[in-house]
């Protein structure tokens, strides 16, 4: 029973999107330097995806017990009155708790999380931290532990605000950082880890006011990279400059922050101190020489990041050795290799080193996968045999690209009229899955897709999007199930207790509520297999608009249902929390469905954008081919007028003759045989030997 009710409590926290459709570019915060536009977000990201919304309002209860965070952030209001009126009902637990159970439920939290049941390890850590007997705990190590496992579960799910409100209260509690601070530091960590996920930058600050200045240097560390992160998003790069240099060496994010104070520096075209600051990170050298860095699993993307970097500013100011030596550094097993080497053939080609461009190109060939850099390697190549005179094979390469991507551009073109299609294409592309599987059911075959996914470069804001939506239709899905066990409690109280039934089965509004949403959504994805199966626009559109009048009022009608059983339960018995409960559960739904279909169409935008840079990318490099295929064409003839002058003005000896392609000067009756050795001189006229 507590689990239903601590999940309602705390896990359905998606009420309402916010405004999403930004431009595309870069991430929100980050530095837009023409060099690069990697992100550097610090620890590696939960695999749960960021929150949209805000969270339910507790339900009124008695005053918080010392040292409990506020009630609006962790639901803990809402969870003791439940507790209270399960005493009252003599339906809680009568069993005390010792501090032996408070190890073995820590243990066991801890056991859920590494199993991924993140949903059922916030059910119960909340179930223990929230209950009255609990306060005794609070101030103790396994207490402390307790409350940090339930932040760090609650920000894996994505419910930031009451993650941080916990987490608060391990920062700022009386005596927090005496000794070891073993909890408070973690729990600076994750704040930290919380904010570069969500984007919160200046309410994490406000979290972190209470670390007191002796903290330690890590820790410090960690605020100031927060700060500067936030002085970015502020569009302050000397605040965050200052922030950035407070990062010492023993805090994880040293490699990040020296790695972004070089952008800044790129970016104000101070190319030379932006340089020292990649060096830092990139030397391969560093373990031998300076100082050992406390890095996280994020330092060797951003040691990658900064080779490349180094390599663009080398480039940048025609340094062209030096540029082929850093993005020689960047390593065979790193996600950047197609990029280094293709970026390297570029330098080698602008200096015209063009065997070493060749052989660059050959490595990146030899990837034999699907890569973002393909089509321009393409031309690159062309180019490559153009500046070498090999107009031949410049100009079978050419051919080869037009007669491969124009086909791929006209199906992006036809994949973004497709939104099913374009759906599945874009998860491809940001999950690394094979696309192959996109073109089910639309008129692009599965080579097609896979080559637009490979070359589709997806906006940040995009992936923002996804995850959101991805959090949204988890926690619908965990609010359908506590919809229906409270209406099984309600029952079981009714049938059990001898309590009257909060709401009659026959006469319920919200359960026929939820039982047309039901409905609609078997209508919706009805109307999304006919589209899927190509049926006619004129077709679907009209199921589509009638459809959307149908959401329109039953969403009416649900407000209105809600509002009256929210007027209707207003006590502090059982029945009337599972009431309120069971209103709020209805609202959110509503909510839900609201905060779907926002992110659908922000989603669709973005996803049609990213097909749009697509296309005109590749409408580029196909003007590029055609016109290199005229320079291929003139080459030749230029070549051939270049040899027929040297022999006509005897420059080259008439034994040169054969080096010409004689085929192209035979008529029609005539025949070319081209010499294959062993000439005997007895066989043709004119070889006796005078003597």
């Amino acid at each position: 029973m507590r689990r239903v009710f601590v999940s309602l409590l705390c896990g359905a926290s998606l009420v309402s999107a916010p405004a999403l459709a930004q431009p595309s570019g870069a991430a929100p915060g980050a530095p837009s330097v023409p060099l690069t536009t990697p992100q550097p977000n610090g620890p590696a990201p939960s695999a749960s995806p960021a929150p949209i919304a805000a969270p339910i309002a507790p339900v009124p209860s008695n005053a918080a017990p010392p040292n409990a965070p506020s009630g609006s952030a962790t639901r803990g209001d809402g969870m003791r009155a439940y507790h209270e009126a399960l005493a009252r009902k003599r339906l809680g637990s009568q069993v005390e708790l010792t501090g032996d159970n408070v190890r073995e439920r820590l243990a066991e939290g801890e056991d859920l999380l590494r199993q991924g049941r993140t949903d059922e390890a916030i059910s119960r850590l909340t179930d223990l931290v929230e209950n009255p007997r609990f306060e005794p705990y609070v101030d103790s190590e396994d207490g402390k532990a307790t409350a940090f496992l339930l932040g760090d579960a609650l920000a894996r799910a994505g419910a930031y605000e009451p993650a941080r409100a916990y987490l608060r209260r391990l920062v700022s509690a009386p005596g927090a950082w005496e000794g070891r601070a073993t909890t408070a530091r973690r729990a600076v960590q994750r704040l930290a880890e919380i904010a570069m996920e969500s984007d919160e930058y200046a309410g994490v600050l406000d979290d972190l006011k209470g670390v007191p200045a002796t903290a330690p240097e890590a820790t410090r560390g960690e605020i100031a990279y927060v700060k500067g992160r936030a002085r970015e998003a502020a569009a302050d790069p000397d605040g965050a400059l200052t922030a950035y240099a407070a990062v010492t060496q023993r805090c994880r994010f040293w490699a990040q922050a020296t790695y972004l104070q070089g952008l800044i520096f790129v970016e104000k075209g101070r190319y030379k101190e932006g340089e020292n600051l990649f060096c830092k990170v990139a030397d391969p050298n560093r373990q031998s020489n300076t100082t050992p860095v406390f890095a996280d699993a994020k330092f060797f993307v951003v040691r990658d990041l900064a080779r490349l970097a180094l390599g663009r500013v080398a480039h940048e100011q025609f340094r062209f050795d030096d540029a082929r030596y850093y993005y020689y550094l960047v390593p065979k097993d790193s996600e950047r290799l197609a990029e280094a080497l293709y970026e390297a053939a570029t330098t080698r080609y602008e200096k015209k080193d063009y065997q070493d461009a060749r052989d660059l190109l050959d490595e990146l060939n030899a990837i034999q996968s699907h890569h973002r850099y393909e089509d321009e390697a393409w031309i690159l190549d062309a180019y490559i045999d153009l500046a070498q005179c090999k107009f031949e094979s410049a100009d079978k390469k050419l051919l080869g690209f037009v007669a491969r991507y124009e086909g791929v551009r006209d199906a992006a073109r036809r994949v973004a009229e497709d939104d099913r299609a374009m759906q599945a294409l874009l998860a491809a592309a940001r999950s690394g899955s094979d696309a192959g599987g996109a073109a089910v059911g639309s008129s692009v075959n599965a080579d097609a897709m896979r080559a637009i996914a490979a070359l589709v470069r997806l906006d940040p804001v995009y992936n923002a999007v996804a995850r959101r939506r991805a959090v949204l239709e988890h926690e619908e899905g965990g609010l359908k199930a506590s919809l229906g066990e409270l209406g099984d409690i309600q029952k079981n109280l009714a049938t059990n207790g001898g309590v009257r039934a909060a709401i009659d089965e026959n006469d319920d509004p919200l359960q026929r509520a939820s039982e047309v949403r039901a409905a609609i959504d078997g209508l919706r994805h009805a109307i999304d297999d006919l589209e899927g199966g190509h049926a006619p626009k004129e077709r679907v559109a009209p199921l589509r608009e009638e459809l959307a009048g149908l959401e329109k009022r039953v969403s009416i009608t649900n407000q209105a249902a809600a509002a009256a059983s929210l007027s209707a339960g207003g006590g502090q018995d059982l029945p009337d929390l599972l009431r309120a409960d069971s209103a709020k559960a209805t609202q959110l739904a509503m909510d839900v469905d609201a905060a779907r279909a926002e992110l659908g169409k922000t989603e669709l935008a973005l996803a049609k954008d990213a097909l749009h840079r697509v296309d005109l990318r590749l409408s580029r490099l196909l003007r590029r081919a055609r016109l290199a295929r005229i320079e291929s064409v003139l080459g030749r003839k230029r070549a051939l007028e270049v040899e027929i002058e040297a022999i006509n003005d005897g420059v080259l000896p008439s034994s040169a003759v054969d080096s010409l392609d004689a085929a192209r000067f035979l008529q029609d009756n005539e025949e070319y045989w081209p010499f294959e050795g062993d000439d005997w001189p007895d066989e043709f006229v004119g070889s006796e030997v005078k003597k």
